[in-house]
């Protein structure tokens, strides 16, 4: 179902000011959150209500959270 949305065509840089944002923006963002998150939403703009399940669709690992913290600390630490 969700097989396309990690393509780049959903998958968008946001970039203002001094920051960077990679993520789902707009209808995609809505979609993804209530999937991911199982939260209750309309299934067409006036109909019923429905409550998702949650089915996660992106998360890190504790192992991946520690190679992308070492990663970072390693790449910053650099240039000192």
């Amino acid at each position: 179902m969700f097989a396309k949305i990690p393509t780049a065509k959903y998958l968008k840089v946001k970039v203002t000011g001094d920051q960077i944002q990679v993520g789902f923006f707009g209808w995609v963002a809505r979609v993804a959150h209530v999937h991911q998150y199982g939260r209750q939403e309309r299934v067409t703009k006036k109909g019923p209500a429905y409550k998702y399940p949650a089915r996660p669709l992106l998360g890190l690992t504790e192992t991946d959270r520690a190679l992308i913290r070492s990663s970072f600390l390693r790449h910053i630490s650099v240039g000192e």
